[in-house]
């Protein structure tokens, strides 16, 4: 991966290569692309921003099959190169709406259109850079829709003093109220964080549940499926990572329709 969730590299310099007519897709910091962004490519860490992604969505939430106008700005005074990823999801990450580029020459749909980024006319600004792109709202009954955004920038393509960051819009269905999807039903626990050798997870269940966990490493790739049957009742369950090479991974869990990603530091 060269410019995850805005994979830029050097791919903002004029001689450098990577990934400078777009990034790939899955690295918008969501919940259902396990929490990647751009730093599993770039280092570092990312910083949480807000207003970074408007809409023309007005405060009483979309209407089912209407379009509206997204807007996606990454501002960082001193920096000349920019690039973005933005996708409406649901917590599980499937695509909520239809999006559409407007501008065919700095924007391109990616991931089956799941995802909208930069094209290489797209990159260059100075301090800051917007790029719009259209939004087909989802069917009724869909309710909250997030929009998951990952920015990064550079200054003349050196990669050393890239900047990531990380922004959402939270929008509702016309009719309804605002739900919170990071207040779940289940009491879940995970720990140690980081991990040696092994992690134990803990949580109450109270009927019979599929319960999926699994391993990713930075790049997206399954490691391992660590679980994959039915529970009940008092659950603790320990994951041996023995075997895993050291490094930064993403732990995936399902719980019914609940899902939990968890980014933790393996150090075997």
């Amino acid at each position: 991966m060269a410019f995850a969730s805005l994979i830029i590299l050097q791919s903002f310099g004029v001689t450098g290569l990577g990934k400078r007519d777009g990034t790939e897709p899955g690295y918008t910091g969501s919940p259902g692309d396990t929490l990647k962004n751009c730093t599993a490519c770039h280092g570092g860490s990312a910083t949480n921003v807000s207003g970074w992604i408007t809409s023309t969505i007005p405060s009483t939430g979309y209407v089912p099959g209407n379009t509206y106008l997204i807007t996606a700005t990454n501002t960082t005074i001193g920096h000349n190169r920019f690039g973005f990823l933005v996708s409406p999801q649901a917590e599980n990450g499937n695509l909520l709406g239809t999006m559409e580029v407007i501008d065919t020459t700095q924007t391109k749909l990616i991931g089956n259109n799941k995802y909208v980024t930069y094209r290489a006319p797209g990159v260059f600004s100075q301090d800051s850079k917007s790029w719009t792109f259209n939004w087909t709202a989802p069917v009724t009954g869909t309710g909250d829709v997030v929009f998951y955004g990952a920015f990064n920038s550079n200054h003349d393509g050196h990669k050393g003093g890239d900047v990531t960051q990380l922004s959402t819009l939270r929008v509702k269905e016309n009719g309804t109220t605002y739900t919170n999807s990071i207040e779940k039903s289940i009491d879940f626990n995970m720990f140690p964080n980081p991990v040696k050798n092994s992690f134990t997870i803990n949580f109450n269940l109270n009927k019979n549940t599929l319960v999926q966990v699994s391993l990713f490493d930075l790049s997206g790739k399954k490691v391992s499926e660590l679980l994959n049957k039915h529970m009940n009742g008092e659950v603790s369950q320990q994951f041996d990572l023995s075997g895993v090479e050291n490094g930064i991974k993403f732990v995936k869990i399902q719980i019914g329709s609940e899902f939990f990603n968890k980014r933790i530091l393996v150090n075997n």
